[in-house]
C-alpha cells in the first residue's frame, strides 16, 4: 500500500513538473513571437486607418519636372522606409492643362484614401485665369512640404547691376522692358505682375515654353531679364554669364546666399515662393489625412528629403497641415487673384 501511494505520488510530481515545462516553453515562444515583429516593423505611423490599397500618387504634369521630382523622391522614401505597410506607391503622370487634366482625374477619386496628388500654386492659378471647374476647395488639403524659390536674372554684360538700377532702367523705358518666363499665368507671371504692381514699373511678360527656352533667349539678347527657380540658373550665375538681382522669398537662398532678397532691398510687398503641397480626392476622411499627414512627417526627416532633394534644388523647407495649412492657401489664392486681376487674366 505504501509502495503505491509512494507511486501516485511520484507521478503527481512529474506531471508537475512537466506542466511548468510547458507553461515556460509557451511564455518563451509567445514573447519571441511579439519581438519578431517588434524588429520588422516600420517607420510608418502609428494610425487607426489601413490603406485598403495599393497607392496612386498624382502628378499633374510632366515626368522629370518639379513636381514629378519630388513625388518621387517621396515615393521612394516611403518604400524605403516601410511607411506604407507593405503596400506599393506608383507615380502617375496625369498631364495637360496647367494641371487641370491631373486635377479632374484626381477629384473623380472622391473619398478614396489610396490617392494622393501633387499640388502647387499653379494649380490655384489655373482655374482663375481658364475657368476650369475643379478648384482647390474641391479637393482634400493634406499638408504642405517645402516652398520653391524664384529669382531674377539678367545678363552680366547689361547696364543693370542691381535691382534698383533694373527698376530705374525699367522706369525710364515703359512697356519696353521684356521679362521672360514659363508659361502664362505661371509662378513666373505672378511674380513678374508683382514687380509692376509694387515696383510702379511697366513691362512686358513673355511666356516660354521651359526654363530653359528662356535662358536660350535671355543668352541671345532677345528678352532683357528672365525668372528662374534656383536650379535654373544658378551654372551661369556661378560661370559668371547671368547676375541674379534679388530673390523673391523672404529671406536669401541657401544655395545662392549672395543674392539679396526683394524685402531687404526695400520692395517688401514683392514677396513670393511657390509651395509644394500634398493634396487628396474630395470628401477624404480625416483618418485617412491624419495617416497621410504622419507619413510625409516622417518622410521630409529623411536625409534623402532634406540633403538630397531640398537643399540640392534651393528648397525650402515649410511644413504645414490641419488648419494653419487651410489658412496659408486661402491667403495665397487671395493674393494670386489680386494680381492676376491687375494684370487682366482672371476668367470672366
Amino acid at each position: 500500500m505504501k509502495k503505491y501511494i509512494a507511486l501516485l505520488l511520484s507521478l503527481a510530481l512529474v506531471l508537475t513538473v512537466f506542466a511548468g515545462c510547458q507553461s515556460q516553453s509557451s511564455g518563451t515562444a509567445t514573447t519571441a513571437a511579439t519581438t519578431g515583429t517588434s524588429s520588422a516593423s516600420s517607420d510608418a505611423p502609428a494610425s487607426s486607418f489601413k490603406l485598403s490599397g495599393d497607392v496612386e500618387f498624382v502628378c499633374p504634369y510632366s515626368a522629370g519636372g518639379g513636381s514629378d521630382l519630388y513625388a518621387r523622391t517621396a515615393g521612394n522614401i516611403m518604400t524605403e522606409k516601410g511607411l506604407l505597410g507593405g503596400r506599393t506607391i506608383t507615380v502617375n503622370n496625369k498631364t495637360g492643362g496647367g494641371g487641370a487634366v491631373g486635377d479632374a482625374y484626381t477629384a473623380t477619386k472622391s473619398g478614396d484614401g489610396t490617392v494622393i496628388t501633387t499640388y502647387v500654386s499653379a494649380q490655384i492659378t489655373g482655374p482663375m485665369i481658364n475657368g476650369t471647374e475643379i478648384t482647390y476647395k474641391d479637393l482634400t488639403p493634406i499638408c504642405n512640404l517645402a516652398m520653391d524659390e524664384y529669382t531674377i536674372g539678367v545678363l552680366s554684360t547689361a547696364e543693370y547691376k542691381t535691382l534698383d538700377e533694373f527698376i530705374a532702367y525699367a522706369k525710364a523705358n515703359p512697356g519696353k522692358v521684356t521679362v521672360g518666363g514659363s508659361g502664362s499665368g505661371t509662378e513666373d507671371n505672378l511674380v513678374t505682375g508683382l514687380m509692376q504692381m509694387y515696383c510702379d514699373i511697366d513691362v512686358e511678360y513673355i511666356p516660354y515654353n521651359s526654363s530653359a527656352e528662356v535662358m536660350t533667349a535671355m543668352l541671345g539678347g532677345h528678352i532683357n531679364a528672365g525668372i528662374y527657380n534656383p536650379n535654373e540658373a544658378i551654372s551661369q550665375y556661378e560661370a559668371g554669364d547671368v547676375l541674379l538681382l534679388a530673390a523673391f522669398g523672404p529671406e536669401r537662398i541657401s544655395v545662392l546666399p549672395d543674392v539679396p532678397t526683394f524685402t531687404e532691398l526695400g520692395y517688401d510687398k514683392v514677396v513670393f515662393q511657390q509651395f509644394r503641397g500634398i493634396f487628396g480626392p474630395g470628401n477624404m476622411s480625416q483618418e485617412a489625412v491624419d495617416f497621410w499627414v504622419g507619413v510625409f512627417e516622417t518622410v521630409i526627416q529623411d536625409s534623402s528629403w532634406s540633403d538630397g532633394y531640398l537643399a540640392k534644388n534651393g528648397l525650402t523647407s515649410k511644413f504645414l497641415s490641419g488648419a494653419e495649412f487651410d489658412t496659408f492657401l486661402n491667403e495665397e489664392a487671395a493674393k494670386y487673384e489680386a494680381v492676376l486681376g491687375n494684370l487682366g487674366l482672371l476668367h470672366g
